[in-house]
This record gives C-alpha cells, structure tokens and sequence, in this order.
C-alpha cells in the first residue's frame, strides 16, 4: 500500500476526501522501488526508499534539454547533466543545474502571461503541465509576450539555462564542478515564537540552521521549495519511522531537530544531521532496553 499524499480513488468515488492532491510522482517511484527491489524489503531497504532523491520531472525533462541546440559557451555546463542518474543528492551540480534551469524555465514560460499571484511554485502540478508542454515546442505558452518574435520551446529551454548557468555563476562559482544543490538547498530550522521575533539576537538563540539538504519538491525525500521565492527548504517529512513488525525492538525513527525544547540544551538540534543524511535512531519498546539506555530518571513523588 502506498500513500504520499497522492489521490488514491478515482473521480468517481462518492465521498469528498480533498480537492487537492499531489500528483503522484511520489507515489510512482515508491511503488517503483517495491515492485523492483532486489530481494525481501527489510529495514534497510525502507530506509533507502526513505531517502530516495530520485527526481522524475528532471527524467522527464533532461532528454529535452540534452536533445536541443544551446549556445556553445553553455555546453561545459550542460556536459553536468550527461549520465546523470536523476538523483537529486545535496553534493550533486547536475540537480543544482536542474533545479535552477527549472526556475527559470517556469519564469520564462508563464511570468509574461499570469498575474504573479498565480505564478507557478515549481511543484508537482507544473510537473504535469510542462510534461504535456514539452510535447508540443510550438505552443503558444512557450512564445514570451515581451518580445516582437515568436518563441518556440528550445528557444525558451536555451534562454532558462543560460539563465541558470548565470545565476549559478554568480551565487556559486564560475566552476560547474563547485556547484552543488545542497549549497542552494538548506534547511534553517526556526522556532515557531522567538524564532519569528524580527529581533535577531532572540533569532540567533532559537533558530539553527543553514543545513544542506538533499530532495525537492515532488521527491520520495520530499523537502520541498518553491520556485517562486528560493531554493531554500519549505516543507519537509518532519519525522521519518520505519517498524518491523516481527520485531519492534528493530524500530526506527528520526525527526529534524532534537528532543529538547531548551536552546542550549545538547539535545536541543543533535538530529538534524542525522535528519538531513537519511540516518536514524532506535525507538526502544521494551522496559529492560529503556533503562539500559537512559541518560537519568526523573520520580514524581507526590
């Protein structure tokens, strides 16, 4: 059984569950990773599939863009994204370059056309509408309404990675082999009160971060951004649990910061890197393993 947020009844089902759903990219590479996995599903293999970076809108796309003519002094930059695996791990370039041609393809695409209150936020809703794009180069989407000539998809897929190897240059290095999505990608993680202050001292006690983190939006390890403001993180599986049910003591879990609610406590943020590298910690069942373990004893005594 698989869930990610996806819808998984029909139209015609006759009870309302949401008018909003994912679309299913999550879904897909999750029953993917069932369907061929190597040998039994155990432990292991769940958190693999946890931790999966596998991006399905750039397999979608990539073709396109390997398949269409660039200007030359793009090419060292596009050579990032040949053999790409799709993987969109924290100290890849090809899914830095991805990321941000993507950005710049949706702005270049429909910025001229929709009121920027509507402007797409890059998840997987526009992964299904450039998907029917990309099929049809001569649309009337691609051609960009600022200008006397008419565009055509490679011409807007050349303008969005010239844009994306310029933006790179300028936030990473003119290196393509320095850039990677973790340095654009990163996790602060902010304290629902002071955290929010406006007051950056009280800001600089509550919050940690920047983490670099791997994923995106529409991924199994879904820590999701929005084109529209940044590559930073926005949204995230806050905590990931995997239970064998033959054997609870195998239990696993990990959530993104610490299980202390105290700023300078040691368990305060001691998981995020655990969080961000796909790592985990057991969840003790039985008493005997509890006491083991336990770092003191709190008595109520009434």
């Amino acid at each position: 059984m698989v869930t990610a947020n996806n819808a998984v009844v029909g139209e015609d089902y006759p009870y309302l569950i949401s008018l909003v759903y994912d679309h299913g990219h999550r879904a897909r590479r999750i029953v993917d990773l069932i369907e061929n996995a190597p040998g039994p599903i155990d432990v292991n293999y769940v958190q693999r599939m946890q931790g999966d970076n596998m991006d399905l809108n750039a397999q979608k796309l990539v073709p396109y863009l390997l398949g269409s003519p660039v200007d030359p002094t793009l090419e060292p930059a596009r050579q990032l994204l040949e053999g790409w695996d799709f993987q969109a791990h924290m100290d890849s370039p090809a899914a830095a370059l991805f990321a941000t041609f993507w950005r710049n393809l949706l702005a270049r695409t429909f910025h001229d056309e929709l009121p920027e209150d509507v402007w797409p936020a890059g998840d997987s809703r526009w992964f299904v509408v450039i998907a029917d794009l990309v099929d049809r180069p001569e649309n009337a989407w691609w051609d960009d309404k600022g200008t006397p000539q008419v565009e055509t998809r490679d011409e807007i897929f050349n303008q969005a990675l010239a844009a994306a190897v310029a933006e790179l240059e300028e936030l990473l290095g003119n290196d393509p082999a320095d850039w990677t999505w973790g340095d654009l990608h990163t996790l602060t993680l902010t304290n629902q009160t002071l955290g929010t202050s406006g007051i950056s001292q009280l800001e600089a006690i509550f919050n940690r971060g920047k983490f670099r983190a791997s994923g995106g939006s529409g991924i199994v390890n879904a820590t999701g951004w929005k084109a529209t403001e940044s590559y930073e993180v926005r949204s995230l599986p806050s905590m990931r649990m995997i239970v064998d049910l033959s054997d609870l003591s195998r239990a696993l879990m990990i959530h993104t910061s610490g299980q202390s609610g105290h700023a300078y406590h040691r368990h305060y943020v001691d998981m995020a890197d655990l969080w961000r590298n796909i790592e985990y910690l057991p969840m003790l069942w039985a008493r005997e393993q509890v006491e083991a373990t336990a770092e003191g004893l709190l008595r109520l005594v009434p």
